[in-house]
């Protein structure tokens, strides 16, 4: 807008100077013409649809990088002239790319702000599903130590059970009935199961933000047995040692129930 404003003066000196001459004619006419042209120039900069809106659009990216460089907050005008200016359809693909381009050159507490902006406008459920796509991103950014989280675990059938089917769903106590991660095995040869970030059902809901949280969590075990018998197993753990993304878990054969239902 500044820029506007000094154009606009320095276009009306002339025409101030005309419109006061004593011998000038037409001045309804100059007067008219300069206040439509004015008026246009005006739309042109400050409309969301203007003509003009990728050099306003250029200023906001220019407003945006210089804050990245520096890894600094933005300030509360951005979001205002964003709104303004970035139409409705554009605007989760324009603070995505904003968003992983402050993320990969370390800009955090930009790609925080930004982050905490977005949040309301990927509104939708694939949105969302993409928003903490992202989220998780800059999580294992800032926090490279989780990114690679995982439990460990070792079990040992129970007695007299040839595993069908082994499955492991890891869950956050009092939290959502989503885990956190799951895992279904049917090799009866295999006794130590890994879970990971990869193995959550929702990104960014996964083992690394209960590490980050310092959350309870539960892991509930099943055995399916060749003669449809079932066994389960839970065990429970509050994490409390942030110095290890690894977990272990070690299930032995008497820590397996029945299943009689």
């Amino acid at each position: 807008m500044i820029i506007f404003y000094i154009i606009a003066l320095v276009a009306l000196i002339p025409i101030t100077i005309y419109l006061l001459a004593r011998d000038s004619q037409h001045k309804a006419f100059v007067f008219s013409f300069a206040f439509i042209l004015i008026g246009i120039s005006l739309l042109g900069f400050t409309s969301k649809f203007s003509f003009l809106g990728s050099a306003q659009e250029v200023i906001l990216v220019n407003e945006l990088q210089e804050a990245m460089d520096v890894n600094t907050e933005l300030n509360a005008d951005f979001f205002i002239k964003f709104d303004n200016l970035i139409d409705d359809n554009r605007k989760n693909s324009w603070l995505e790319q904003a968003i992983l381009y402050a993320i990969d050159i370390e800009s955090l507490v930009a790609a925080e702000q930004l982050m905490k902006f977005a949040e309301p406008i990927f509104a939708n459920s694939n949105e969302q599903v993409r928003f903490y796509a992202i989220y998780s991103i800059l999580r294992d950014k800032k926090f490279p130590e989780y990114a690679l989280a995982k439990m460990e675990i070792d079990f040992v059938p129970a007695k007299s059970c040839r595993v069908k089917r082994v499955n492991f769903n890891l869950f956050i106590a009092n939290g959502p009935a989503v885990p956190i991660a799951k895992s279904i095995s049917e090799d009866p040869n295999v006794f130590k199961v890994t879970l990971s970030n990869t193995d959550s059902m929702i990104p960014g809901f996964d083992i690394a933000s209960a590490l980050i949280n310092e959350e309870k969590v539960i892991l509930k075990a099943g055995l399916l047995c060749t003669d449809s018998s079932t066994y389960y197993s839970n065990f429970s753990s509050k994490i409390n040692n942030m110095n290890t993304a690894i977990l272990k878990v070690q299930i032995n054969e008497k820590d397996w129930s029945a299943d009689l239902q």
